[in-house]
């Protein structure tokens, strides 16, 4: 069992630290850290007791819906290239910004509501939210122990350079600041929602959000044991 794992939350800024992480793995310098795919989740860990401590980052599920819609209405570019789905192709056909999928979530038109359901399960990131990597609250609960860090993409920086300090990892190691290395959504994109669309991806990620506000409370009860880690 290995004593760190990270946790690859799609669009929170995992990319970016995967990418230092893996590097100072290579160079053995401080604490080895497992970096887990996408595909591996919380209960991954809980059935095969992966780890000792885990780690991972979180975002607010709107900004992340925004994010992972760009993403893979792109394709992935400019550090990816993942086609479209059959379903993924019909869904972007239909919708051509964030906005106009999430006011299409609340439409009083059952049709056009009924396109929006289905793009939000045809899009890869979309339907790939925080159950399928954390599963629920009392799965988190389950594992509260295990869990030794919370980043949030909102504090990016602050989070990992505290992280830099409890891993030992090379400060000259930077973090990738570009669209590329980042995976970050280009210029040209629509980065926003209306209050209307807003309040749609709201409802629609309920137990998202309790699994992200959860998450939160946990990273405020964190974050003092970690920073007094630092301290000794």
């Amino acid at each position: 069992m290995d004593k760190y794992g990270l946790l690859h939350i799609g669009k929170t800024g995992g990319t970016a630290a995967n990418a230092v992480i893996k590097e100072n793995n290579k160079r053995g310098v401080g604490e080895f850290v497992r970096c887990y795919k996408h595909r591996v989740g919380l209960r991954d860990v809980h059935d095969e007791n992966m780890c000792e401590r885990l780690m991972f980052f979180i975002r607010e599920p709107v900004a992340r819906y925004i994010s992972a819609f760009n993403s893979r209405l792109r394709m992935g570019y400019p550090r990816h290239h993942g086609e479209w789905g059959p379903n993924e192709a019909i869904a972007f056909e239909t919708f051509k910004t964030p906005n106009q999928l999430a006011e299409a979530l609340g439409s009083e038109d059952a049709k056009v509501r009924d396109e929006a359901l289905f793009a939000m399960n045809a899009i890869r990131h979309l339907r790939k939210a925080y159950q399928h990597y954390l599963g629920s609250v009392d799965l988190l609960g389950q594992e509260k122990d295990r869990i030794y860090f919370i980043g949030t993409t909102e504090t990016f920086d602050d989070d990992f350079s505290l992280l830099r300090k409890l891993l030992g990892i090379d400060p000259s190691i930077a973090l990738p600041t570009d669209d590329y290395g980042a995976h970050r959504t280009p210029d040209g994109f629509e980065k926003t929602v209306s209050e209307a669309g807003r309040r749609n991806v709201q409802a629609y990620y309920k137990e998202d959000y309790e699994i992200y506000h959860w998450c939160l409370k946990r990273r405020a009860e964190l974050l003092p044991l970690r920073l007094a880690e630092t301290a000794e």
